[in-house]
């Protein structure tokens, strides 16, 4: 690997661990089960069902209260939690709040048979509020403190066609405080998320309006914006935010599709892959057809979709992701192994969040859902957005600087000439102008090889640089020859900075690769500008060149001025 690389593969790998560290800390500390003096409500559960048919109730122990598919195999409908507690009576004068981690679909919460809070709406209204957890204040009214004393807790609950309930924690009681100050925490994260993935839009946005064609900036700025959004359907500023929770559920269903034909966009401009229109067209087309079913269909089939989203995931664009990183690293293509370990991570937490969707993995697990995902996430689009952002600057530099001897390019130079010619004349200072051509380069190449020819080049270039002051500008402005302006008192001071750049080339030998000492001579023309009178590049440029040529007719291997 180059040494540019290397350098951005440990800054990117120190950068993840940083991110992944700090995220982890702040994370843990916004999760309310890290704090103590806690009161869980994680055993002796009773759970009742009614069938609508039979319309009788049939209820079950929980001995650790999980889904209701845990006691109840395919149930749709409205369950029951119901369980019994105790509140110290440390606890009177203490404000408390019910926190569940995570509910499907809608809920009505009762204590001690008064209703103290609800998310969504039971059918006939339905509304989903299957994305968010709750908190509920407990009145101190309502509860009955003492050892000896039980409070009843029933939690109604409509579970909408998967798997639901109380799937992802035990509910538990704290301080009001507590719990808010650890809400505040989460949303500001997820917030921080938001923004992160915003910024990153808008950097992906400037290079791509900079360079047009690298269309895997545009489309990497058009995932981040509507990752940025699909985490915003989580946040509870959109639960509160007064729109129907079926919009805001269908939204991020689609945003769902969305991202998974934006990163199949993304991987195959990035790679340069050609995809076949056999496999291309009816895999987009499907996504389209995804998208837009997932505003209309009914909400009872929407998961069916969704299902079938996550088998396209799992059995075709996997395979095909792991296909492109094995291409790309045979064919040694720019960040190949960086890039498809980098992408590997990132398709190893979506893959961790189909799995926790389909409650597959165990509950221990699916705690970690919060912590794994946004913390993979925000971390791998920042290495991302590095690794798009150093090939862009590759790029801006390979338009600007010569590869073989690191000198501006002769349109950058033109370029900057101009900008330094219009700054000289505004502070009426001087400035020198000179084409420096190398005598009898073609023998050289003809005698030895190109590589020898390259060789000198670059000492050549190296050894005027070094004569040079950094704000100087030295351009390669043709096969041998090279352009030199700076900045200088007077015409005595330009003809002294030529000849000690004359005497720094051809003093000392290059070294040939048989170690052989090759003497360079060079002719030098140069002009001056004349304070009270502006010139262009191009005419300096043309004064430049005449004198060279005489003063090769003239006599080579000299400086004239």
């Amino acid at each position: 690997m180059p040494l540019g690389g290397r350098v951005i593969n440990h800054i990117l790998f120190t950068l993840f661990l940083y991110i992944f560290s700090l995220l982890c800390a702040d994370t843990l500390s916004a999760n309310p089960l890290s704090t103590t003096q806690t009161i869980e409500l994680k055993e002796y559960w009773t759970l009742c069902i009614q069938h609508t048919e039979a319309r009788n109730v049939e209820c079950k122990t929980q001995e650790s209260v999980g889904a209701i598919e845990q006691s109840f195999e395919d149930f749709d409908g409205i369950a029951i939690y119901r369980t019994d507690f105790t509140v110290d009576k440390s606890y009177q004068n203490i404000p408390l709040t019910l926190y569940i981690p995570h509910l499907r679909d809608a809920d009505e919460v009762f204590l001690n048979g008064y209703l103290i809070g609800q998310s969504g709406q039971f059918p006939p209204n339905f509304e989903k509020a299957t994305l968010y957890s709750r908190s509920y204040p407990l009145p101190n009214s309502r509860l009955h403190f003492g050892s000896d004393t039980y409070n009843e807790l029933v939690i109604r609950v409509y579970n909408h066609a998967r798997q639901g309930g109380l799937s992802s924690g035990a509910p538990i009681i704290q301080s009001s405080q507590t719990i808010t100050d650890q809400q505040v925490a989460s949303e500001g994260l997820l917030m921080l998320y938001v923004g992160v993935m915003l910024i990153i839009a808008a950097v992906q946005g400037f290079y791509f309006a900079a360079q047009p064609q690298s269309r895997d900036h545009l489309y990497f700025g058009l995932f981040c914006v509507a990752e940025a959004i699909y985490i915003l359907t989580y946040s509870h500023f959109a639960f509160a935010s007064g729109l129907n929770l079926n919009i805001i559920f269908r939204a991020n269903i689609v945003l769902f599709g969305l991202l998974t034909m934006l990163f199949f966009m993304f991987m195959t401009s990035f790679f340069k892959r050609r995809t076949s229109n056999w496999f291309k067209i009816p895999l987009l087309s499907f996504l389209l057809a995804y998208c837009v079913a997932s505003i209309f269909i009914d909400i009872d089939l929407i998961y069916h979709l969704v299902h079938l989203l996550q088998a396209l995931s799992v059995f075709v664009l996997i395979p095909f992701y792991l296909y492109l990183f094995y291409n790309a690293i045979r064919d040694k293509l720019p960040y190949a192994k960086l890039m498809a370990s980098t992408l590997a991570a990132f398709i190893i937490a979506v893959f961790f969040d189909i799995l926790v969707d389909l409650q597959i993995l165990p509950t221990f697990i699916n705690e970690l859902e919060g912590l794994i995902s946004p913390v993979f996430l925000v971390a791998i689009f920042i290495v991302l957005t590095l690794i798009l952002i150093h090939k862009h600057w590759l790029y801006y530099r390979n338009a600007t600087y010569d590869y073989l001897t690191n000198c501006l390019r002769r349109s950058a130079f033109i370029e900057r000439l101009d900008e330094e010619l219009h700054r000289i004349h505004r502070s009426e200072n001087t400035l020198v102008l000179a084409l420096l051509d190398l005598d009898h380069f073609k023998q050289i190449n003809d005698q030895y090889n190109h590589i020898v020819g390259d060789n000198i080049l670059r000492a050549v270039a190296t050894r005027t640089s070094d004569a040079l002051r950094d704000f100087d500008l030295l351009g390669r402005y043709g096969g041998d020859e090279f352009i030199i302006a700076a900045q200088v008192s007077n015409e005595q001071d330009a003809s002294q900075l030529l000849k000690r750049i004359h005497i720094s080339i051809t003093e000392k030998p290059v070294m040939n690769g048989d170690k052989k000492p090759l003497y360079v001579t060079v002719t030098i023309g140069g002009v001056t500008t004349d304070p009270k009178t502006p010139s262009s590049a191009e005419e300096l440029i043309e004064k430049a060149d005449d004198i060279l040529v005489k003063g090769k007719i003239k006599q080579k291997g000299r400086v004239h001025i």
